[in-house]
């Protein structure tokens, strides 16, 4: 198997380098042929992933979080060269969805090495404003639209804190933002079925965990050909944090003000609320968002979340609301 590493070197630490050398001895003890490649700046990562899919490599791995992981997952769309992970960053949701080890790279290399290789869907999500348009952007994980993109819009201007802090960071502006963010009225299309609602949150999945926390929704999957929508209605920070609090106890599925939809094709339409996708800031609404079926090849260890595969589930899926929609919130 040929691979290729693709890799920040401006993370610059000691840490970095002895990680990055630590995985190609893995891979190379595993029969692999492996280099690394740097990006420089923005952007770099899916031009290097086009490049090693145009050049017939196996795998392309991204070292670091899992904004590098969106970056080398465009370059390798529609492609035979799967994408892997060696988890670095902040969040790591991707890594946590495959089982992978945190603290090991070493480990979470050499579990790679030996893995299955699937094919997955992604979300592609483009749109913006008429003076500030954004490209169509494929997604691994979610896109997001309102509190959370507002938080990992204020986390990236402020990227040294981000990598000094970590986690705890991010925690420190989600509580700030949620103490002044306000709700506001969106227009949610679903497959054609329009849905009008004051939201806090309009959350359009792939996976399952979100944020590294909790599962939401709990039974999306990556290969059924359909994205999960979860609206969190509210006003307010005490709505916000009455969310938050729930969500961590995992009790969303019985509350009236949480609704759940699935579909091919949705559509979000704010007041220039900001957009993420796997936690990279992307531009602001409107946003229109498409599933791609089995468009990214990806590799699948034993330890990854076998919920996630329609193959380890045999219940029928439709673009239907699921079980979890619930009666509209009042305001």
């Amino acid at each position: 198997m040929r691979a290729v590493i693709i890799h920040n070197p401006s993370s610059g630490t000691s840490t970095h380098h002895a990680a990055l050398d630590a995985a190609m001895t893995a891979l190379r003890a595993s029969g692999w042929r492996v280099e690394a490649r740097e990006t420089r700046a923005g952007g770099d990562a899916t031009r290097l992933a086009r490049e090693a899919a145009d050049g017939g490599i196996d795998v392309a791995f991204a070292m670091g979080g899992d904004g590098t992981l969106n970056e080398v997952a465009n370059g390798a769309l529609d492609s035979q060269t799967a994408v892997g992970v060696l988890p670095l960053g902040t969040a790591n949701v991707w890594a946590l969805e495959m089982g992978l080890p945190l603290d090991n790279l070493e480990r979470a290399t050499q579990m790679q090495a030996n893995a299955r290789i699937r094919q997955i869907d992604v979300g592609i999500a483009q749109g913006g404003t008429k003076k500030a348009r954004f490209a169509p952007r494929a997604f691994l994980l979610s896109c997001g639209v309102g509190l959370d993109a507002a938080v990992i819009k204020q986390v990236e201007r402020d990227r040294d804190n981000k990598r000094r802090f970590g986690k705890i960071f991010f925690l420190a502006v989600g509580f700030r933002e949620a103490l002044q963010y306000r709700g506001h009225r969106v227009r949610v299309r679903v497959d054609g079925i329009t849905y009008r609602r004051r939201v806090l949150l309009a959350l359009t999945s792939n996976t399952q965990l979100y944020g590294a926390m909790v599962r939401l929704p709990p039974n999306a999957r990556i290969d059924d050909g359909l994205l999960d929508v979860t609206l969190l209605h509210g006003d307010n920070a005490l709505h916000s944090a009455w969310h938050f609090i729930r969500l961590g106890a995992g009790f969303f599925e019985q509350q009236p003000d949480i609704e759940h939809y699935r579909g091919r094709f949705i559509e979000i339409h704010g007041d220039k609320l900001p957009v993420h996708v796997d936690a990279e800031p992307l531009g602001t609404t409107p946003v229109q968002i498409r599933i791609k079926p089995r468009a990214l090849r990806v590799l699948v260890p034993e330890t990854a979340n076998r919920d996630l595969f329609t193959t380890n589930d045999q219940r029928p899926r439709t673009n239907e609301p699921s079980s979890l929609v619930v009666r509209p919130w009042s305001k």
